[in-house]
């Protein structure tokens, strides 16, 4: 148990006088308790989600779960706003405390949760995001039973934030000013390790090639991905940073590595190919193999099979092996290249998915990518800017302390890192600004916290996020079990920050106001 957070007098937590901080002593227990209560209902909802994954800007059945969940089931609760800010699969929960003693122009503390429910096309929720929005609503609705258990006065707003994948959600959603409501913000992602880390800058890169036969297209565009490897192989500009390929061809998603790929090949038989491919087959190929057979367009078609995985991992994966084998036939002047199946389209198209740990040096890594392509594109054209997500003093040291507890199951790893796994539209709420010499960060718009948790039972293998074999760990029972006690951390943050406005002024001190 905790000492009381008796922060003396709670200055500048009203405008309308001084205010005594409540005695939080009981807070971890009392969650406990509303966990109880809150976290059942709410899990049934995120395995619905996650029974019926739907991919960025689809999410209606996520939407209307909670729309329903808290206009129907539990109605009073919190203020719902549907279809908020302009977007159809957006929705906002808004809910605020005034005990009886509460000065009638009192300014309320807020804090503000998010929480993302968007899916991979063909590997469901292999992200976990019905983890993510399981934590954000049982973190805000225990918080906020707490704060009328404990007679706090405070403000709690959740957002419900579309499409993170592929097309940078709360980047749309902070133009609307989606977060002008608090000035620190939780979230909390499920992956197979804890840590407390940033996570890394990244841009697309979508580029056509096109030309007046479809083997002269795939030749093209072959020709591009040898050369971007080549320059990966030599090192990119920027801190940490990478590019990794995707075939705009089946099912893809511009941040997944594909597991199955297949390139035609015409002037080679069948067993040159079965040997050029063994050949270039080795360990650094984690779980990849390949079929090679003839088929009806004349030539051999070679299969890739692999993993898949995410794209931050630069995993050297199905696609890496058919550019290598490219590579190797591609100097003898009888050999062609074509995609199986689909030999009519003069064109394929390449995403080039570029990561950099800081985002002032993905323009240089984009710039570098677009030179190695040179004029074999058509076409380079570019989506979002995901900015780098940092980590912001006071809180993760707060967190980990706290997980440390009997209540919250004594862990102790829970590693402040500063390896960046992956990257998160979040950083567009945080907007850091970093120095771009020493990287030291300098400020925020926002606090963003950003715990990675780990969902994978204990011993054995565990697949990273976006393997398919993710999708059925977010699904385990023990997976949810980890994010009810994730989610109770944050809720006790919380409200450990709505009570005690120096606490609140150590977490936002970076902030540039």
């Amino acid at each position: 148990m905790r000492a009381p957070l008796l922060s003396a007098i709670a200055l500048g937590a009203y405008t309308g006088g001084l205010v005594l901080a409540a005695d939080v002593s009981t807070l971890s227990s009392c969650l406990k308790t509303i966990s109880a209560d809150v976290f059942p209902g709410l899990k049934a909802i995120a395995v619905d989600v996650w029974k019926n994954p739907e991919i960025g800007l689809d999410e209606h059945h996520a939407h209307n779960l909670v729309v329903d969940y808290f206009t129907k089931v539990r109605p009073g609760e919190w203020e719902v706003t549907p279809h908020a800010y302009g977007m159809s699969t957006a929705w906002k929960l808004d809910f605020e405390y005034r005990p009886p003693a509460t000065p009638p122009n009192a300014e309320l503390p807020v804090i503000g949760f998010m929480a993302e429910y968007d899916a991979l096309v063909g590997i469901g929720h292999a992200c976990g995001h019905n983890h993510i929005f399981l934590n954000g609503l049982a973190a805000a609705s225990m918080a906020r039973q707490a704060l009328i258990t404990l007679g706090i006065p405070a403000r709690i707003v959740v957002v419900g934030t579309p499409d993170e994948e592929n097309g940078a959600g709360k980047c749309q959603l902070q133009k609307t000013d989606a977060f002008r409501d608090a000035d620190v913000w939780f979230m909390a992602h499920p992956t197979n390790a804890n840590a407390v880390q940033p996570m890394n800058a990244r841009i697309n890169a979508f580029s056509d090639f096109r030309a007046a036969t479809h083997k002269e297209a795939v030749r093209k565009a072959y020709e591009a991905l040898v050369a971007v490897r080549d320059l990966a192989a030599g090192g990119l500009p920027g801190t940490a940073s990478s590019v990794v390929a995707v075939e705009e061809v089946g099912m893809f998603e511009c941040n997944v590595v594909q597991g199955e790929i297949s390139l035609g090949i015409n002037g080679s038989s069948l067993e040159a190919v079965q040997q050029t491919v063994s050949s270039i087959l080795d360990s650094t190929y984690p779980g990849v193999s390949f079929k090679a057979a003839y088929d009806t367009d004349g030539g051999v078609n070679l299969t890739a099979i692999g993993p898949g995985g995410h794209a931050s991992e630069s995993t050297k994966g199905p696609l890496v092996l058919t550019i290598e084998t490219f590579r190797t036939l591609s100097n003898q002047d009888d050999i062609s290249f074509y995609l199986p199946g689909n030999t009519t389209l003069a064109a394929l198209d390449i995403i080039f998915d570029i990561r950099s740990r800081y985002t002032h040096d993905l323009d240089s890594v984009l710039s570098a990518v677009k030179a190695a392509i040179g004029d074999k594109a058509t076409a380079i054209g570019t989506d979002t800017v995901y900015p780098a997500l940092e980590v912001t003093p006071f809180l993760p040291g707060l967190f980990t302390e706290l997980m440390k507890t009997p209540d919250f199951g004594s862990q102790t790893d829970w590693p402040i890192s500063t390896f960046a796994p992956a990257s998160t539209d979040a950083g567009c709420v945080q907007n850091a600004v970093v120095d771009p010499v020493s990287h030291a960060l300098l400020g925020a718009d926002k606090i963003v916290f950003h715990p990675n948790f780990g969902i994978c039972a204990p011993g054995g293998h565990c697949a990273f996020n976006h393997e398919p074999g993710f999708h059925d760990v977010a699904g385990t029972e023990y997976s949810y079990t980890r994010t009810e006690i994730v989610a109770r951390a944050l809720a006790d943050l919380a409200v450990q920050l709505l009570n005690d406005p120096v606490m609140m002024a150590n977490a936002t001190g970076i902030l540039g106001k």
